[in-house]
């Protein structure tokens, strides 16, 4: 009788935990497909993140990990729909992941050094985050450690690019979206590829510098950050110019350890990522290749 009690008992438990592991948010995930809200407790601070797994990655050995970071008063779900990295994902066989800044729901930040909101005013440590979600996921997907990578849009994209300067043992390549290099110093210990993408016509990160309308902060020009990267990454040579309709290519070469900076100014369109019906491939893809050219030596 008491050998029938206690198989109940062990019955109840499991169906339990079954119940608990079916459930939405903060589900143990796996290798297996599928997406996966996550969250981590950082200098006192519930931060958040959602991560998609493509098929397949059971079967393969260490995959790629991007990071995307969405931009100001956005949130991880919103940038999830602009860059559609998720098809990105299934077609190519790597891990993304979508974070969440810190602040009122309605007006997320990151802490990009110099800006922005909640993120700055509060000295949010936001890259203790980010070491944090790499760790996490490390636990349930075989992360290639020379295949991480780092994209943003705007608050975001200055997040990127501090995460070059600071966290250049972890990244092997970034892509700021309209934003530029505001960190100072910026010292990386390792070359890092970056790739960046900015409307010619943005107002709020304007491509040749200065003000940013309506919010009173003043930015370097697009060239500026270039000129810093190229210097920081040893590129020699005059860049590759190319204009293929509202599209111009500028890559550097000769870099060291194989890293590259290029850049992609598009006329027309201001302060936004490219929608995917003006660019051929969408920038997301170009970003991926990229990201797949230039891994850690």
């Amino acid at each position: 009788m008491h050998t029938v009690r206690y198989c109940l008992h062990v019955i109840i438990i499991l169906a339990f935990l079954a119940s608990l592991s079916a459930c939405g948010a903060d589900a143990v995930p796996t290798a297996e497909p599928g997406n996966f809200d996550r969250s981590q407790t950082v200098d006192g601070l519930e931060r958040t993140y959602t991560i998609h797994i493509p098929p397949g990655v059971g079967n393969r050995g260490p995959v790629p990990l991007v990071l995307v970071f969405h931009g100001f008063q956005e949130n991880g779900s919103y940038a999830r729909t602009y860059t559609g990295f998720d098809a990105l994902a299934d077609a190519n066989g790597f891990v993304v992941v979508y974070a969440n800044g810190t602040g009122s729901s309605s007006s997320l930040s990151w802490n990009a050094g110099g800006c922005c909101g909640y993120a700055i005013q509060n000295d949010v440590d936001d890259e203790a985050f980010i070491e944090a979600i790499i760790a996490d996921v490390e636990t349930f997907v075989p992360v290639d450690p020379a295949r991480i990578y780092a994209t943003g849009f705007s608050n975001g994209a200055l997040l990127s690019y501090r995460l070059a300067c600071e966290m250049s043992d972890t990244f092997a390549a970034v892509a700021p979206v309209a934003g530029v290099l505001i960190t100072d110093p910026c010292q990386p210990q390792e070359a890092v590829s970056i790739l960046h993408v900015h409307g010619l016509q943005d107002n709020a990160v304007p491509y040749e510098g200065g003000s940013s309308a309506g919010a009173g902060l003043e930015f370097p020009p697009v060239e500026e950050s270039l000129a810093a990267w190229t210097a920081l990454d040893g590129c020699s040579g005059s860049p590759q110019v190319e204009t293929e309709g509202i599209m111009t290519h500028t890559a550097y070469g000769n870099c060291q350890a194989g890293t590259a900076v290029e850049l992609y100014a598009v006329d027309g369109m201001g302060h936004s990522w490219p929608s995917p019906y003006i660019t051929t491939p969408s920038i997301s893809q170009t970003i991926w290749e990229f990201f797949a050219a230039h891994p850690k030596p």
